[in-house]
């Protein structure tokens, strides 16, 4: 995957409440940079190419005396990012992000969320509350009892897959992990990391899983456990992986696992 972005000249366009920043520019650059003269004209970008929008002159701290001060190039990112915002058509991630002015304030302190979210923690300074708070919701989102689910908030999406992966190995150290083409990359390069058998298993033209052709390599390894990776959502279909459908498959090729 990869990111899309619109390459043109383009005048810079006024703050909206669905930008990057809420409050107008200048009144940003007085919040998040006081040292810098917002009236100064903006440093000249060098270079060319397909990220002539995006390069910065960005120079290591007390390496180059004469280039233009870090407050300044953060200055002119924030400008960079403000005007391209609005031209953002790629990676699939929410870009309205207006919430970041509330939760701004917690930058300050580094809080700590290490270890299981359920178990009392040696410091309390972290945020668990709200994990659990996250992993509640979910739990009555799908009808979990109480006290039968655990879980943690990861940093995306790779790390999940990375995380219930290792928790399929670890209990089915002989099993192969089944996994359609459409699933996240991550899931094939966690094989790889754990150095797990695999077998790619073909999909429709929505991008759901093809059940017969799990069915058929189901039956092909019929000595050996099965881990199955289950997509809901894939990255370019937004396609979902019937449960039901699975696991009756499963029972059918005779296992219990």
């Amino acid at each position: 995957m990869g990111s899309l972005s619109l390459e043109m000249d383009f005048e810079r366009s006024p703050m909206t409440p669905r930008s990057l920043a809420m409050t107008p520019r200048s009144l940003a650059r007085r919040r998040l940079f006081p040292n810098v003269d917002n009236k100064k004209p903006k440093v000249e970008q060098s270079g060319a190419g397909p990220r002539k929008n995006l390069q910065l002159d960005v120079v290591e701290p007390g390496l180059k005396n004469d280039g233009p001060s870090l407050d300044t190039i953060l200055v002119n990112y924030l400008d960079t990012l403000t005007q391209r915002v609005n031209y953002h058509l790629g990676y699939p991630v929410n870009i309205c992000y207006d919430h970041y002015a509330t939760l701004a304030p917690l930058l300050q302190f580094h809080l700590n969320n290490c270890g299981d979210p359920f178990l009392q923690n040696t410091v309390d300074f972290h945020s668990k509350d709200f994990e659990v708070a996250v992993l509640n919701w979910f739990a009555q989102l799908w009808e979990i009892e109480k006290d039968q689910y655990w879980g943690y908030v990861t940093n995306g999406g790779t790390e999940g897959n990375l995380h219930g992966i290792l928790l399929g190995r670890e209990l089915l150290p002989e099993g192969i992990l089944y996994a359609s083409k459409d699933s996240h990359y991550s899931v094939f390069k966690a094989a790889r990391m754990y150095r797990m058998d695999s077998e790619t298993i073909n999909t429709s033209v929505n991008g759901e899983m093809d059940y017969s052709d799990l069915r058929a390599k189901l039956l092909q390894n019929k000595d050996r456990p099965a881990i199955i990776n289950v997509t809901i959502g894939t990255t370019f279909k937004g396609a979902i992986d019937d449960v039901d459908v699975i696991l009756e498959t499963l029972k059918d090729c005779g296992d219990s696992q």
